[in-house]
Formats: C-alpha cells, structure tokens, sequence
C-alpha cells in the first residue's frame, strides 16, 4: 500500500468520523491532529489560527465563484484580460470516454470543487480509467474533510485545459497576498516527481523558511515577468483581507492558476514555526470583523524585511 494510498484512506476514516460534527469542533479535532495543538479562536495571533477563524466565522459571498475553477475564469478575464486564462476545451457534469478521446492531447482533467484532483493526460492514458475516476470526483465532499464552506457551494463539474507545461513540469508560483500587498512567494517545482517547495520575499530572496515539503537546495530562477505577476496577484486580491494567488509564467505571458483562501486548509508546517506568527501579524481584519487583539511581544529574532510588520 502506497504512503499517498494510506493518506487517503485516512482522510477517508476522518470525514466519516467527523461528518455529524459541528464545523467548529472539526476545526479544533483538525488543529490537533494536523498541528499537535488546539487553535485560539476568539482572539486568534497565529496565521493558522486565523486561517481556522476565516472558515469558521467568515461568509464572503464572493468565495464561492472565486474557488470554482470554472466560474473564476471569467472573473480573472474581465479584471486582468482573457489573455491570462487558460481556455476550457470541454466542460460537463459526467465525462465518459469518448469526450476525453475528442480532447487534443496533451491535456489536463480537473475537478472544478476541490484541490489535487488531477489527471494529466497523453495518447498513451487509459481514457476508460481516467473517466471512471473523475466521475467519482463529482461524489466526494471535498469541503467536508476541513469545513472549507466556499466548495461545498460550488456546482461540481469536470473540466479538461491544455497542458501549458507540456515541455517539462511547469514551477507553480503562489503569491501570498496580505490586504492587497504581496509580502510572500511560494515555488512549487517537481510536483508529481520529487515535490519541492521554496518561499521568496517579492524581490526574490530567498527565505530560511519550509512548509510541508521538502525545499531542495537548489534555488529556483525568478520568472521573467516577476514585476507583472505581483501586479496581477495584488489586482485579483483588491478588497481581500488574505488570498493566495497562483499564476505560471508562460511562453505567451502570466496565467492563472487558482485562487487560495486557506492554504493547506491552514495546517500550514511551518520551520521555523516563528513564521505562523508573522504571517499572522500581516493578516489584519476588516475593522468590521477583526477579532479582538491581544498586544503581542515583538519575537526576538531576525526575520527578512519582507517578512516584518511595518
């Protein structure tokens, strides 16, 4: 049995476990199990903490349409240019072989509702196989497993993309967005190979900072067009207290990717944990809904400008 196989047969058991919970205690069995500690909810300082305290508390009516694969591409068109999109070669509510035959290849099958349900496919993929399982996509309560509300709204289909990567495994650039400005980089490369995951301030320096994966020695090359896609992250998260914007750097410019509102369904591992509490320094709340604050000692250590609350 494969480690990725025992992961999901654990979030399997989990979900049942948990399907008759209340949102608030899943979050704190989730904290727990994931961080090894409760959160603190009603005055949170950590970012995992807000994170929780986000899909606990807040109802955005906008988070629904922003989290759809499908649906957000509009959005990005009209604020950035359709330019930034990647176009949808087929779109439905059931895939069955023959519709992935139709597809030019090679190409990428998604599901619109949820995060890591991918299938690259080629002339040499099973198209039965690959059609069986994205139909069960459709089945699964992705927002069940960490009460992420904003998925469990959106209207599931499949989708099939060209593969913008088709030369090599394209590095996926996140922005971190914090009330418009963006104040961290996040680099996943080798992501169905040898993962690894790197984090750099906005002027490509790199951070003594690793969550979740590995971060590989070697540093990656900024994009070319850096300065345009810090533009276009912080334009997207105007009027946005937090979102992680995903783009690429293509041949033909910036293309979009997703838009995070919870990373890691905040269980975000971060080494140095120092790091939970800067970046949760950043996050500030609309006046309307931020939570009462504590004063917070300055941490004694030396951490990139960046990375520093003004």
């Amino acid at each position: 049995m494969t480690r990725k196989t025992v992961r999901e047969l654990a979030k399997g058991a989990f979900m049942t476990a948990t399907r008759g919970l209340s949102d608030e205690a899943v979050g704190m069995l989730d904290h727990l199990r994931g961080l090894h500690r409760l959160p603190v909810l009603n005055s949170p300082q950590r970012f995992n903490d807000k994170i929780l305290h986000h899909k606990m508390y807040e109802r955005d009516p906008r988070l629904p349409v922003l989290v759809d694969k499908l649906r957000v591409k509009d959005h990005v068109a009209r604020v950035l240019g359709p330019e930034w999109v990647t176009p949808t070669l087929w779109s439905g509510a059931r895939l069955d072989d023959a519709a992935l035959s139709a597809v030019a290849k090679p190409s990428v099958l998604k599901a619109n509702h949820a995060s890591g349900f991918v299938i690259l496919l080629d002339e040499e993929t099973n198209l039965k196989s690959a059609a069986r399982r994205a139909n069960k996509w459709l089945r699964y309560d992705y927002h069940m497993l960490h009460r992420e509300w904003a998925y469990g709204e959106v209207e599931r289909r499949l989708l099939i993309e060209p593969r913008i990567d088709a030369a090599g495994d394209l590095p996926d650039y996140k922005f971190w967005v914090f009330n418009g400005k963006a104040r961290l980089i996040q680099v996943d490369r080798a992501r169905f190979v040898r993962h690894t995951r790197q984090f750099y301030d906005p002027s490509w320096k790199r951070l003594d900072l690793a969550m979740n994966y590995p971060t590989g020695a070697e540093s990656a090359p900024a994009p070319k067009r850096l300065e345009e896609m810090v533009h276009g992250a912080e334009t997207l998260a105007r009027g946005l207290s937090f979102v992680r914007v995903d783009l690429y750097d293509c041949a033909l410019g910036p293309r979009f990717g997703e838009m995070t509102f919870w990373p890691e369904a905040g269980l975000c591992r971060f080494k140095p944990a120092i790091y939970d509490e800067l970046l949760g320094e950043l996050w500030r709340y609309p006046r309307e809904t931020e939570p009462s604050r504590r004063p917070a000692a300055r941490p004694a250590v030396s951490v990139p400008s960046s990375a520093s609350v003004q």
